[in-house]
C-alpha cells in the first residue's frame, strides 16, 4: 500500500513537471518573437500588422517615437483553403469580426479615445482578441497581444497618420503614396531648418473662424510657443461635422504637437503632393473650439 502511494505521488509530481515546464516553454516561445522583442526593447525597429479589413489596412508602429502609420490598399487579401490570409511566415495579421474599414476604424478611434473613461471598453476589447484568436483570425499571440495593447494605451487618434491610396493610374504613383513615410523623418521640430507652413480653411459656417486661428497661431509663433507659420487662410468647399489635419509632410511629432495645441485629436490624413504650397493643412469643423 505504502509503495503504490510513493508511487502515485511519483507520478503526479512528474506530470506536475512537465506541465509546468510545458509553460514556460510555451511563455519563453512567446516572448522570443520579433514583434515582443521590439516592443519590449523600444528602438527604432517597425511593427507591422495587416488588418483584414475591406479595403485592407497595414498598420506600421514605431515603439520608439510612438507614431503610427495606417496605409489603407487598394488589394483584397488572398485567403488560403483552411480561412487564412495568404501572408509572408512573420507577418502578424488581423480579421476583425466586422471587416468595413470605416466602422472598425470608428469603433477603434472611440475606443483609444474612451478606454481611460470607460474601462468596459478596454474589456470588450480583450474579449474580441480571444474571439478572433480561437477562431483563427489573428496570429498574434497572447503575449503579443498584451504589449501591443499596453503601448496603445498610450496613443491617442492624434498619433495616427492615415494614408489613403492615390486616385493616379500609374503605379509609381499608387506605390509611393501607399507605403507609409520613414519614422527617421518624424524628427522633432527643433531639428528641423524652419516652421512647419500651414493652411487654415473653415468648414464649420461661423464666419472669421479661420482668421480667428490665424492670428491665434501668429500669436504663438511670435511667443516661441510654437514655430508655425500661417501662410493661408480660406473657407473650404463644403461644411464639415469634424475637424480634421491633413499632412503632407510627414513630420509627424510636429504636426501632433500643433494638433493638440489646438484642440483637434483625430488622426492625421497623410498625403503625398508634390504639388502642395504647406506642410500642413488644417479644415475647421463645425466641432471646432477656438483654443483658450
Amino acid at each position: 500500500m505504502e509503495s503504490s502511494h510513493k508511487t502515485r505521488k511519483i507520478i503526479e509530481y512528474s506530470v506536475l513537471c512537465i506541465i509546468v515546464g510545458i509553460l514556460i516553454w510555451a511563455g519563453l516561445a512567446q516572448f522570443s518573437s520579433p514583434l515582443v522583442k521590439a516592443l519590449a526593447k523600444h528602438g527604432k525597429e517597425e511593427i507591422h500588422i495587416t488588418l483584414q479589413t475591406a479595403p485592407v489596412m497595414r498598420f506600421n508602429y514605431s515603439p520608439y517615437s510612438q507614431k503610427a502609420v495606417v496605409s489603407v490598399s487598394t488589394e483584397k487579401y488572398q485567403v488560403k483553403k483552411q480561412g487564412k490570409p495568404m501572408l509572408s511566415q512573420n507577418e502578424r495579421f488581423f480579421i476583425p469580426e466586422t471587416t468595413d474599414r470605416d466602422k472598425f476604424w470608428n469603433r477603434f478611434k472611440y475606443v483609444l479615445s474612451s478606454w481611460r473613461y470607460n474601462p468596459l471598453l478596454a474589456a470588450e476589447l480583450v474579449w474580441d482578441y480571444l474571439q478572433a484568436w480561437h477562431d483563427k483570425r489573428t496570429n498574434l499571440t497572447p503575449a503579443e497581444f498584451i504589449l501591443l495593447g499596453m503601448e496603445l494605451s498610450k496613443l491617442t487618434p492624434s498619433d495616427f497618420a492615415v494614408r489613403f491610396p492615390s486616385s493616379s493610374k500609374t503605379s509609381k504613383k499608387r506605390s509611393a503614396v501607399s507605403s507609409a513615410p520613414e519614422m527617421e523623418d518624424m524628427a522633432p521640430l527643433a531639428v528641423k531648418d524652419r516652421p512647419i507652413v500651414v493652411g487654415i480653411f473653415n468648414a464649420s459656417g461661423k464666419r472669421g473662424l479661420a482668421l480667428s486661428l490665424t492670428q491665434y497661431l501668429r500669436e504663438q509663433n511670435e511667443k516661441g510657443l510654437l514655430r508655425v507659420d500661417v501662410l493661408q487662410y480660406d473657407n473650404y468647399p463644403s461644411y464639415q461635422e469634424k475637424s480634421f489635419i491633413v499632412d503632407y509632410s510627414g513630420r509627424l511629432v510636429q504636426v501632433k504637437q500643433l494638433s493638440q495645441a489646438i484642440g483637434i485629436n483625430s488622426e492625421i490624413q497623410s498625403e503625398n503632393s508634390p504639388n502642395a504650397i504647406c506642410d500642413t493643412r488644417i479644415v475647421l469643423g463645425k466641432d471646432f473650439e477656438m483654443p483658450l
